[in-house]
């Protein structure tokens, strides 16, 4: 699912390169210190997983909210991004901070996010992503 999100959305934003390099970081093994260090959430319509989302609550980041590129629009992500919004604010984390990909800032500023400045995200590969890091103040 998060390789389909990649290629299928991210791909509007980024070079074939980096989205091969990108998507090509992901296997099941890559996941094993995510689900024991991160909060994760899976998304589900019953029979497929469509979006998942992680939030590192330790340095109050939110790490990944990925959809099906055919179930966008849904507000698959929105209920994502609210989930790990909660699990946070339950954790006492006050701002939570992201780095978001081009194609996925004007979502997450729908979802009150405020752009801070542009940066770029180097994969272990070396490959570099530009994205734009973004902030919100959680309200109690």
């Amino acid at each position: 699912m998060h390789v389909r999100a990649i290629r299928g959305t991210c791909s509007r934003s980024y070079s074939a390169e980096q989205i091969s390099s990108w998507a090509g970081l992901l296997s099941p093994d890559s996941y094993k210190v995510v689900l024991q260090t991160r909060v994760m959430v899976v998304a589900t319509d019953g029979t497929m997983v469509v979006g998942f989302g992680q939030l590192n609550p330790d340095i109050g980041e939110v790490d990944a909210v990925y959809v099906l590129p055919e179930r966008q629009g849904e507000g698959i992500g929105g209920m994502v991004l609210s989930y790990l919004e909660q699990r946070a604010r339950e954790r006492g984390v006050t701002t939570l901070e992201l780095s978001a990909t081009l194609n996925a800032a004007d979502f997450y500023e729908r979802a009150g996010y405020a752009r801070q400045h542009a940066a770029v995200h180097r994969l272990p590969t070396g490959v570099e992503l530009q994205c734009i890091r973004m902030s919100k103040r959680l309200k109690g």
